[in-house]
């Protein structure tokens, strides 16, 4: 990967809902990270009715089309 960087680098094996522009929703764990990317493992795709389809391996976001990311409290 790409330059790191700290902030969220220090996140990294944390739980996220993460929002795309277009509105797409994704769950998984934060595994990697760099200027460029997000990888999420044990991903989901959170489907506005409630519908949860597993990603099949890693999830690899661009950073430019991530909206926003919000951790999980348990």
């Amino acid at each position: 990967m790409a330059r790191t960087d700290r902030l969220i680098r220090s996140q990294i094996r944390t739980r996220y809902i993460v929002t795309l522009d277009n509105q797409e929703t994704f769950e998984g764990v934060l595994f990697d990270a760099d200027d460029k990317h997000l990888v999420l493992a044990d991903a989901t795709s959170l489907a506005a009715n409630g519908d949860r389809v597993a990603v099949d391996g890693h999830l690899w976001l661009p950073r430019p089309i991530v909206k926003y990311m919000q951790t999980l409290t348990l």
